[in-house]
C-alpha cells in the first residue's frame, strides 16, 4: 500500500514538472525586416485607399496609364507633401484628375504617404 502514494505523487511531480515549460510564452519568430523598414499603419491604409481609388488610373504600380501620369515622375516627386494633399483635393478635371475632397484630410495624408513609398519599377 505504501507504494501506491508514492507512485502518485511522482507521478503528479512529473506532470507538474511538465507543465510548467507550457506556461513560458512561445519564442516569437523574427519578421524578415526591421521595425524601420515596416510600413507604418497610415502607408498600410494609404496603400488601401490607393487600391480602391487611384490604380484603375494610375496603375498598380503607381507608373501611369493613359492620361494618368506616373506617380514616380518629377512633376509628382517635387511636389511637396502638403501640395500633394492639396492637388488630392482640388484635382484637376481639366486632365481628369477627379477631387478626393470626400475623403477626409486623414484619408489624403495616408494616400499621400503610401505615394512617398512607392518605387518606380525596374
Amino acid at each position: 500500500m505504501m507504494r501506491l502514494p508514492r507512485l502518485l505523487s511522482m507521478a503528479g511531480l512529473t506532470f507538474l514538472i511538465g507543465s510548467a515549460g507550457c506556461t513560458v510564452a512561445p519564442r516569437t519568430p523574427s519578421l524578415p525586416f526591421t521595425a524601420a523598414a515596416r510600413p507604418s499603419d497610415d502607408v498600410l491604409a494609404g496603400g488601401k485607399l490607393y487600391s480602391q481609388h487611384c490604380a484603375a488610373c494610375h496603375g498598380v504600380d503607381a507608373g501611369g496609364r493613359g492620361r494618368a501620369p506616373s506617380l514616380h515622375s518629377p512633376s509628382v516627386q517635387v511636389m511637396t507633401d502638403d501640395g500633394l494633399v492639396q492637388f488630392l483635393t482640388d484635382g484637376d478635371l481639366r486632365k481628369g484628375m477627379p477631387s478626393w475632397s470626400q475623403l477626409s484630410l486623414e484619408r489624403r495624408w495616408q494616400l499621400v504617404r503610401f505615394i512617398r513609398q512607392q518605387q518606380p519599377a525596374r
